[in-house]
């Protein structure tokens, strides 16, 4: 005989189904989201540490700067590592040479620049100066005054010389001697109006002859720091002595008074 009693369906197994997905989605969701917050938080430690890094490397360009300015130590002599409190450590390489410089001017200002070694002033350069070009962009009423005071490398002081040129001799030549045991300081002087862009090569020859050579007196400073595995590098350029204010310049080739 049929049966004709009631058949009654099992959910058990999709129930079971049902609660293994969601709970995949779950494990799914919340893995993600530890992922993310990880990388997040290993973003901010990177960032922490490339703080640390980079303050580290600074304060490897400021030591190089006190030793040159304040103790006047050689560029040979300059350390080449260091280390702070808080576990960071700097690196640092330094060249006493520069191929050309560059800055403006304003009107009445002077630019120095050094043509000799600061750690031996009496020493012949490895690369003789005879004559310097000097490109400059301006307003068209600028005139460019440049004064040149040179000794030999026996001491000799020489007479200050000054050479003037206006806008329409952009850019200049500036010759200076003949000579290999010859060292300058070099002052340039914006009159009329202020220039910028203002820069200047050296020349092994006289007129821009020969060939172009780096000029001394600047230093060129590459520091690195390191904090855990974050790196930085600061990168420094500056005369290798303090150069003339603009303000005494001003009164010592103007003659006029400075008043506080």
């Amino acid at each position: 005989m049929p049966d004709n009693r009631p058949q009654r369906t099992s959910q058990e197994g999709s129930l079971l189904l049902m609660s293994i997905l969601i709970l995949s989605g779950m494990i799914t969701a919340a893995s993600s989201f530890g992922v993310i917050s990880l990388s997040n938080l290993r973003q901010s430690i990177l960032v922490d540490n490339g703080i640390r890094a980079y303050y580290a490397a600074e304060s490897g360009v400021e030591d190089g700067l006190y030793e040159l300015r304040r103790n006047e130590t050689a560029v040979a002599s300059l350390g080449s590592s260091g280390s702070l409190s808080n576990g960071s450590t700097w690196t640092r390489t330094t060249a006493a040479t520069i191929q050309s410089l560059a800055r403006g001017i304003n009107e009445n200002d002077t630019w120095e620049i050094n043509l000799y070694d600061p750690d031996a002033s009496l020493a012949p350069l490895a690369a003789t100066v005879k004559s310097l070009r000097l490109g400059w962009t301006g307003s068209g009423s600028e005139w460019i005054e440049v004064q040149i005071t040179p000794w030999t490398t026996s001491g000799t002081l020489g007479t200050p010389t000054t050479q003037t040129f206006s806008a329409a001799s952009n850019p200049a030549t500036v010759n200076l001697q003949d000579a290999t045991t010859a060292l300058y300081r070099v002052r340039i002087k914006a009159l009329y109006a202020g220039v910028t862009s203002m820069t200047a090569t050296a020349y092994s020859g006289l007129n821009l002859g020969g060939s172009q050579v780096n000029i001394p007196g600047y230093i060129t400073m590459y520091s690195t720091g390191a904090y855990s595995r974050a790196n930085q590098v600061v990168r420094a350029q500056m005369p290798h002595r303090p150069p003339m204010s603009g303000q005494f310049g001003y009164v010592l080739f103007s003659e006029e008074d400075l008043i506080k």
